[in-house]
């Protein structure tokens, strides 16, 4: 994603439709789940569901220079195991929606959360995660910031990569946590590619979040490098961004 979104940067546009296509077509045009090739462009007047579109043609519907658009165009050209994964799963869900209307579940509202503001951190450090998990976040992003910093972070939802263009107070992820070991290797050898292929196996075998409460939150201001207010301990007393636990999570 870093090379495609170099090309944009000069001009801090979104680009058209037919660009993102075009870069589809320059590395070999991904498929669905469902062994369509991609294709990026606006959207046919067919009256398809969004995800069943893409299921039955491969067509992601797409606006011109909307940078919305244009992060999810890169999000699918760089996790394509991934979203084809979670196309597949939505549409499954769809097509045996008990109304035969495609009436929304937990598993269809993790995977949209997920795909609109998701991420995955690998750590090396499972101390870490811990303490992500239990919300302690001084200690996990500041007293911990060295193995924080030497973890990786791949983001998935491209709402999230659009509000990270302008970043406010509240920013949350809807994340999953790591351990390297998970991926054969250390954090710092880990891939897009890995990655990609790690989740979509994950959903393969329904090894999925059932519903949003599995996905954890992670408050993004406090990741290093997005604000400078985040080097100081105080930071993270800001119960704006940095909630405990919920009380459902503690009884679990």
């Amino acid at each position: 994603m870093r090379t495609l979104l170099d090309a944009l940067l000069p001009d801090l546009t979104a680009p058209a439709a037919a660009w993102l296509d075009a870069q589809a077509e320059r590395i070999g045009r991904p498929r669905t789940g469902t062994g369509h090739a991609l294709t990026f462009r606006a959207s046919p007047p067919d009256d398809q569901p969004y995800e069943a579109r893409i299921a039955g043609s491969g067509c992601v519907s797409t606006r011109d220079h909307n940078w919305h658009d244009t992060f999810n165009a890169l999000v699918w050209l760089t996790f394509p195991l991934t979203k084809a994964a979670m196309n597949r799963c939505h549409v499954g869900h769809l097509l045996h929606a008990s109304d035969g209307a495609g009436t929304r579940g937990p598993v269809r509202d993790a995977l949209t959360q997920f795909d609109e503001d998701g991420l995955v951190l690998v750590s090396d450090d499972s101390s870490l995660l811990e303490a992500i998990r239990h919300h302690r976040w001084r200690e996990a992003m500041f007293d911990q910031r060295p193995a924080l910093e030497s973890a990786r972070v791949f983001v998935i939802g491209h709402a999230l990569l659009d509000k990270a263009r302008v970043p406010h107070v509240g920013l949350c992820a809807r994340s999953l946590l790591v351990c390297s070991s998970e991926l054969g290797c250390e954090a710092a050898a880990v891939s897009a590619a890995q990655v990609d292929a790690w989740l979509a196996a994950r959903m393969a075998r329904g090894d999925w979040p059932r519903s949003p409460r599995d996905l954890q939150p992670l408050p993004v201001l406090g990741l290093p490098g997005m604000t400078t207010d985040n080097t100081c301990a105080t930071y993270f007393d800001d119960t704006r961004q940095f909630r405990s636990v919920p009380r459902w999570r503690t009884a679990q």
